[in-house]
């Protein structure tokens, strides 16, 4: 026996079953195709080859910017070009007030390249050897990115 309160319960249910249902086969569901033209020349957008970013962030004393980029340079950016499986890097400059930040973005072809330079924790800081001189609350990951575009003009 079907108690009153459970019943009422039963037919909202069904209620709402017999006017919903019918109204699914009414909706048409659209399938949109995205497409993006492939940018010539950029091994981001190749099909054999997939491009990471590695991509660090520190802060200076803004006194000390020019100086810490000049080391940034010479011990560090120019090491990349020689590494196997780097693709090339930017470095970014802010200057907010006293303080400076370099965000440095290094371009891999694959996370294995990246081991063979940083070792098997690929996430892990691998600091240049004078930058406690500089650097203020250093950081100690870095984040990895798959690159999926890579356009500019």
């Amino acid at each position: 026996m079907i108690r009153p309160s459970n019943f009422f319960g039963i037919l909202c249910g069904l209620t709402v079953s017999f006017i919903i249902l019918p109204l699914t086969s009414f909706t048409q569901v659209e399938t949109l195709a995205v497409s993006a033209e492939p940018i010539p020349n950029n091994p981001a957008t190749s099909q054999s080859k997939k491009v990471v970013a590695r991509i660090w962030h520190g802060t200076t004393l803004t006194s000390k910017a020019d100086e810490y980029y000049a080391y940034l340079l010479e011990a560090g950016i120019k090491k990349f070009k020689s590494i196997p499986g780097n693709l090339g890097v930017q470095v970014l400059r802010r200057a907010d007030g006293n303080n400076t930040e370099f965000t440095v973005i290094s371009y891999w072809e694959s996370r294995d390249a990246i081991r063979n330079f940083a070792g098997n924790d690929i996430e892990k800081v691998r600091d240049l050897p004078r930058d406690h001189e500089y650097l203020i609350k250093p950081e100690t990951r870095v984040k990895h990115f798959d690159v999926m575009v890579e356009e500019r003009k």
